[in-house]
């Protein structure tokens, strides 16, 4: 037996946590910049917020409604979703992390522990909700993909009150003949498209397909989702996290930069993000990537769209490293050569690839190997921002202008990790 515990409305549920007055009212959190809606409280759905719709377009709402905004705080969240993960890793010892706010549990050998499936869920259910005032929903089935559709109507469902054991074949048929094949786990858009063309609308439709009809269309892929919906395992718990193959840095600026200095301070910061990343996986990257576009969407006075730059360089390092030192060479030399001036800047990024394990370095016949006194510098200096906080010790290069930082005009206190922003009981 798998559940998978997820968190309704995990951001929205984040700020309630710890400002109860947001209760049963309409709340929204917003991407970086405060450009779009990324989150909404069930209240603020039922007021026909859609996700993704930009932060402008919500005027008329605001004044005819009582909407609460906030500013995302990936601190605050990150922070409740460990704790979160710990709470359930108390219950269960294999939880696989499937995203910030869900995770997959094996009851398998538990049997004697947990006897019945639906009560372990309630008590998880219950003390998640106690110790972290958050609520979550659980889905308990024999495979990963059945949990998602039990988890779906747990969490849609009231007489379920968030929890849905889905365990003998009518249960599980009953369920699938009234789940709409677009909100399969792992079915796309264009799939999903070609099920309904051909007729098949619901799960339970695609689950009946036969075998090389569905491998044909559908790929391997869509015949092990197809396996786990009959109730045969094909997607085991990854307990596991896999490291990175890819690390990439790229917050938008809070405003437009059309100077190379405040871009390399930027780029600088970015790539400190990355390969503090990049240390804690135990990896070095071999190529690294510098991106620098403008707005796409910004409009000149006349109304037409302003005049558009996109510009990139890849440079493939000689040794492969984790030093910011090293790596800010190669990545402002690349920002250097891709810059153009007359422009207002929108976002500078930098992407670490081609990573590898730090214990596996070749040797080279033409050039010497990686600094190994700044990669012994760096980790050094990653203990030091951990215990006195982020950028405390850093390179010259990032400066001290936080002008260009992406906007966040409400973001909420992070009260689980700032001791000036813990609360205090009267």
């Amino acid at each position: 037996m798998i559940g998978l515990v997820d968190v309704n409305n995990f951001y929205v549920s984040c700020e309630r946590s710890f400002n109860l007055s947001l209760d049963k009212q309409p709340v929204v959190i917003l991407s970086n910049n405060d450009g779009c809606v990324i989150a909404r409280s069930n209240e603020a759905k039922a007021l026909g917020i859609k996700m993704g719709i930009p932060f402008f377009q919500l005027d008329e709402i605001r004044k005819q409604h009582n909407l609460f905004i906030f500013s995302s705080n990936y601190t605050l969240y990150g922070d409740m979703s460990a704790r979160i993960m710990a709470t359930i890793g108390r219950f269960v010892e294999e939880v696989e992390m499937n995203s910030i706010d869900e995770a997959f549990v094996n009851l398998a050998g538990y049997e004697s522990i947990y006897r019945d499936p639906t009560a372990f869920a309630r008590q998880l259910q219950q003390t998640i909700g106690q110790w972290h005032r958050i609520p979550v929903s659980v889905g308990l089935a024999p495979t990963k993909t059945l949990c998602k559709v039990a988890n779906h109507y747990a969490k849609r469902v009231d007489e379920y009150k968030g929890v849905l054991l889905l365990e003998t074949a009518a249960q599980i048929d009953e369920a699938l003949h009234e789940f709409s094949v677009a909100d399969l786990w792992g079915i796309g858009s264009r799939y999903a498209s070609l099920l309904r063309r051909n007729g098949f609308d619901t799960a339970a439709k695609f689950r009946n397909l036969p075998d090389d009809w569905i491998s044909k269309n559908l790929t391997v892929n869509g015949l092990r989702l197809a396996y786990e919906l009959r109730g045969v395992p094909c997607k085991p718990l990854e307990v596991d996290i896999p490291d990175k193959k890819a690390i990439c840095s790229a917050p938008s600026f809070g405003r437009l930069i059309p100077d190379l200095e405040t871009i390399n301070q930027a780029l600088t910061t970015h790539l400190a993000r990355a390969t503090q990343k990049l240390r804690q996986q135990q990896s070095t990257a071999g190529t690294v990537t510098v991106f620098l576009h403008t707005n796409r969407y910004r409009r000149s006075l006349n109304g037409e769209l302003a005049k558009q730059y996109y510009g990139s360089r890849t440079v493939q390092l000689p040794n492969p490293t984790s030093s910011n030192a090293e790596l800010a060479v190669y990545a402002l030399a690349a920002l250097k050569s891709i810059y153009q001036f007359g422009y207002g800047f929108q976002k500078v990024g930098i992407i670490l690839s081609d990573l590898r394990p730090d214990s596996h370095q070749q040797e080279s016949l033409f050039c010497e190997g990686p600094d190994e006194r700044l990669i012994k510098l760096h980790r050094v200096v990653d203990k030091l921002n951990h215990r006195y906080g982020r950028d405390k010790v850093r390179l010259a290069a990032q400066g001290y202008d936080t002008t260009w930082h992406h906007l966040r005009q409400w973001v909420s206190p992070c009260y689980t990790t700032n001791w000036a922003d813990i609360l205090v009981v009267q």
